[in-house]
């Protein structure tokens, strides 16, 4: 049995815990967390060694350079590691040590380290998503520069054109006036700096095929596909719908002692841009017709409007977990609007607009994508409910034209 290094990393120092086969004792020394510092430390690593570090912002980095010396490292999960953060003497020496104990008895709670790709894009998105916040910041300080002046706004869309003619022609004070103009500058700058960003994100995925299988769902646009694949990784490592629920922290808390349990709010435990994302797509999607829609108004009717969007939020994510799984599209999407959004993608990766259908060619199946031949509405229900197809009494959107009919009795 090799060693087995607990490794605490801060901005400027990494304090190590080192354990080997015999010895009680722990020997700890510290080093100054700079590159060479770094590379110098990995390359004392053996290929019988084991490390242990904590997930920070640079610990996929740090993985992929001790991985290639030692035999295996495990970044720790920070929120299950709880014996460090209740400490009562937290130290950088006590949390090295500790790690290298855990993981000596193979009690350290591990994080999934994605690849190089993924861990590119969550860059990205989270790249753009400042953008997007920063814009925000913006808007929100102009519509304040005109509560503080009363000026009035009846538009919609203050920054669509007719609301940029408006916000050039208001009379304002000189400081006002300037203040107003140079976040409309800001606003102009990150408006190209995200559509720069949209594009990196639609080149970097164009070839894959699961971002445009998440295009078919009503509401998910590009960025909220990128975001979900960005989050997800492989959907291999999700044994079941409920898995991935709970690491988009959308499964309700449950406290449970004896013969009682609680169930509260959402736990909020995990990938919050992922959360937001499913939660604004839900907002979209029910609004389209179908089993989404029908579930929120039959939610709604006794759940606070919040709640009934968060519970679609989490139906969407085990949607999105059955799709990936199976390699499907959404069943019931929107031929025009999905076929919208790949047009869409296919310019911002490529700068070239999609060729158009020609007279003449059949589209592809929307229930069963591959196949040349259009089946309808009748063959589809054939072959998922029996020949005979759906009773009334099973799908409540089917109406029974005869039931509807009145009966009337023929006078003689």
């Amino acid at each position: 049995m090799g060693r087995v290094i607990g490794l605490d990393i801060s901005k400027h120092s990494a304090e190590v815990a080192l354990l080997e086969a015999g010895s009680p004792s722990c020997r700890r020394r510290r080093f100054v967390a700079s590159p060479a510092g770094i590379r110098a430390f990995a390359g004392k690593l053996g290929p019988d060694d084991s490390v242990a570090l904590e997930s920070c912002t640079n610990a996929f980095a740090f993985h992929r350079l001790l991985c290639q010396h030692a035999g295996k490292v495990v970044v720790s999960n920070p929120l299950k590691t709880r014996v460090i953060a209740e400490a009562k003497v937290k130290t950088d020496k006590v949390d090295a040590e500790i790690l290298a104990r855990l993981l000596a008895g193979d009690f350290l709670p591990p994080v999934w380290v994605p690849d190089a790709f993924i861990d590119q894009l969550r860059h990205c998105v989270s790249h753009r998503q400042g953008l997007v916040t920063q814009r925000t910041q913006a808007k929100k300080r102009i519509h304040a520069i005109l509560h503080r002046n009363l000026v009035t706004v009846q538009f919609s869309d203050l920054f669509g054109k007719a609301g940029r003619v408006f916000l050039a022609k208001v009379e304002l004070p000189a400081t006002e006036r300037m203040l107003l103009d140079a976040d409309l500058r800001t606003i102009d700058f990150l408006n190209a700096e995200i559509l720069a960003a949209e594009k990196a994100l639609a080149e970097a995925v164009h070839e894959d095929k699961q971002i445009r299988r998440l295009l078919t769902i009503p509401g998910i646009a590009l960025t909220s596909a990128v975001g979900l694949k960005a989050a997800i990784g492989d959907i291999r490592r999700f044994r079941a719908p409920a898995k991935l629920v709970s690491y988009f922290g959308l499964n309700p808390s449950v406290y449970q002692s004896g013969l009682k349990a609680y169930t509260g709010h959402i736990s909020r435990r995990g990938r919050a841009h992922a959360r937001a994302v499913c939660v604004e797509a839900a907002h979209l999607l029910v609004r389209v017709p179908g089993p989404f829609h029908a579930f929120f108004v039959r939610l709604r009717r006794r759940k606070p409007y919040s709640v009934a969007i968060t519970a679609v939020a989490r139906k969407l994510v085990v949607l999105v977990w059955h799709m990936l799984t199976n390699n499907e599209d959404y069943r019931y999407a929107s031929p025009a609007l999905t076929r919208e959004k790949l047009n869409r993608f296919h310019y911002l990766a490529t700068g070239r607009r999609a060729p158009r259908a020609r007279r003449g060619d059949t589209p592809p199946s929307r229930h069963q994508p591959g196949k040349d031949a259009e089946v309808s509405y009748e063959q589809f229900l054939n072959e998922r409910f029996g020949t005979d197809g759906p009773t009334p009494k099973d799908h409540p959107n089917q109406t029974d034209k005869k039931s509807k009919t009145r009966k009337t009795r023929k006078t003689p």
